[in-house]
C-alpha cells in the first residue's frame, strides 16, 4: 500500500498566509510534477481507459511542464514565459502571468499560491485567484526543474524546494519569499527534489544521489551514482530509484551506500523520471521505449515501443500506465503485460507529463496546448 504523505495548503487569514495540511493523492489535484512529494509517479485516482478529448487550449510556445490541478482549476506555464491558469471544466482561460524567460519546470499548488520557476533564475510565487505577483525569489542560475514543499513541525513555517543551474537546492520560506538555507553541490540540480520523512531527496548532474535534512539543510546522505541525473528520484524504505544519462536505470542502498541492481539494454540516456508502484519500476527511455522493471530484482518484466524517444514520465493510474512520446502521442499501457490499451494521436512531439486528478488526464505538447481527456462515456 501506497503511504501518502502530506501536503501543505495554505490559506490566507487576515490578509496573512497560514497552513492546514491535507493527505495527498486528493483524487480532485494534482499539485506538483509527480503527483506526491515523494514523487512516486502514482496516481490516487484510477482512469479507465479509452479516454477521448475533453478539450484544448493554447498555453504559448512547447509545454514541457506537468499541468497542476487544484479546485476545478489548472495551471501551467511554457516556454515562451507564459504562465496559465485555465478552468478545468471547459478549458476556458482565466488568468496569463508573464515571465521574462521560458518554463519548463512543473509548477507546485501551495494553498491560495501557486508556486514555480523560470529559466532566468527567477521562482515566482502567483495569487491562484487573480494571477497577480506575491513575490519573486532570485537563484543564481536557470531553473529547469519542479517545485516542491516542506511543512515545517519544529517553527510551522512552511517552504518552497527548488534546484537550480547554480548548482543548489533552494529551501524558501513561503510567506515571505526569503531563503532558509540553500545546499550546494557541485553541478547544475535539475530534477524535482522528493520528500519524505523529513529527508530531501534529489540527484544532480554531478552524478550524486543527495539526501538532505528539510531542517537544517545539513547532509544526510549523499551517494556517486556514476552519470548525471536529469530526472527526480524516487526513495522509498532506504532504497533510491534513479534512471540517469548513464543509460540505465538503477537501485541505490542509501544506507549502505551500494548499487543493489542496474538495468540496461541500449545506449540512450534516460531523462524522464520513474513511476515506482509496490513491485515495479517504470522507466521511459531516449531509445523510444518503456519498461516495467522487477523492483526487487532489476530485471526487465516487459518493454513497449514507440516511433521516438520519450521524455514524458510515466504515471501509473489503477492497472493503466499513462505517458506520452515524441512521436506525437499520448498511451496507455496494461501495467501487468505492457499491451496497449489505448492511444491518442496529437502529431506533435510530447515531453510533458500526464496528470491525473477530477476524472481526467492532462498533458501538454511541443505544439503550445495543454490537451484534456476523459474516459469515454458508456
Amino acid at each position: 500500500m501506497l503511504e501518502w504523505q502530506r501536503v501543505i495548503v495554505i490559506v490566507a487569514v487576515g490578509g496573512a498566509l497560514s497552513c492546514l495540511c491535507v493527505q495527498a493523492g486528493d483524487k480532485g489535484s494534482w499539485p506538483l510534477f509527480r503527483g506526491t512529494p515523494e514523487m512516486r509517479g502514482v496516481a490516487a485516482e484510477v482512469l479507465v481507459p479509452p479516454l477521448e478529448l475533453a478539450w484544448s487550449a493554447v498555453v504559448g510556445d512547447s509545454v514541457l511542464a506537468t499541468p497542476v490541478i487544484a479546485d476545478g482549476r489548472v495551471y501551467v506555464g511554457a516556454e515562451d514565459g507564459r504562465f496559465a491558469c485555465f478552468e478545468m471544466a471547459d478549458g476556458a482561460l482565466v488568468w496569463e502571468y508573464p515571465t521574462e524567460d521560458g518554463i519548463s519546470g512543473t509548477a507546485c499548488i501551495a494553498g491560495t499560491a501557486v508556486v514555480f520557476g523560470s529559466g532566468d533564475g527567477i521562482l515566482h510565487a502567483v495569487d491562484r485567484a487573480s494571477g497577480k505577483r506575491i513575490w519573486t525569489y532570485e537563484t543564481g542560475g536557470e531553473i529547469q526543474g519542479g517545485a516542491n514543499l516542506y511543512h515545517s513541525d519544529k517553527d510551522g513555517a512552511d517552504y518552497v524546494l527548488i534546484g537550480s543551474y547554480d548548482n543548489s537546492l533552494h529551501c524558501v520560506n513561503l510567506a515571505t519569499g526569503k531563503a532558509k538555507w540553500t545546499y550546494e553541490t557541485e553541478s547544475y540540480v535539475n530534477g524535482a527534489p522528493g520528500v519524505q520523512a523529513g529527508t530531501i531527496y534529489f540527484g544532480g548532474c554531478d552524478a550524486q544521489i543527495y539526501g538532505v535534512d528539510a531542517e537544517t539543510g545539513k547532509t544526510v546522505s549523499s551517494m556517486d551514482v556514476g552519470s548525471y541525473i536529469a530526472s527526480s528520484i524516487v526513495v522509498v524504505d532506504g532504497i533510491a530509484y534513479v534512471a540517469h544519462h548513464g543509460n540505465r536505470v538503477a537501485a541505490f542502498d542509501l544506507k549502505a551506500k551500494k548499487r543493489l541492481w542496474e538495468f540496461g539494454e541500449r545506449d540512450f540516456p534516460f531523462f524522464a523520471s520513474p513511476a515506482v508502484s509496490d513491485d515495479a519500476v517504470y522507466a521511459a527511455g531516449r531509445d523510444k521505449r518503456l519498461y516495467r522493471i522487477d523492483r526487487v530484482s532489476g530485471e526487465a518484466v516487459w518493454e513497449f515501443k514507440t516511433r521516438s524517444s520519450i521524455d514524458s514520465s510515466p504515471v501509473l493510474s489503477g492497472d493503466t500506465v499513462f505517458f506520452g512520446s515524441g512521436d506525437g502521442s499520448i498511451y496507455g499501457l496494461d501495467a501487468a503485460n505492457g499491451k496497449k490499451r489505448w492511444s491518442y494521436e496529437i502529431g506533435d512531439g510530447i515531453r510533458s507529463s500526464p496528470a491525473i486528478a477530477a476524472g481526467m488526464l492532462l498533458i501538454g505538447c511541443d505544439d503550445g496546448k495543454v490537451y484534456a481527456f476523459r474516459p469515454v462515456a458508456k
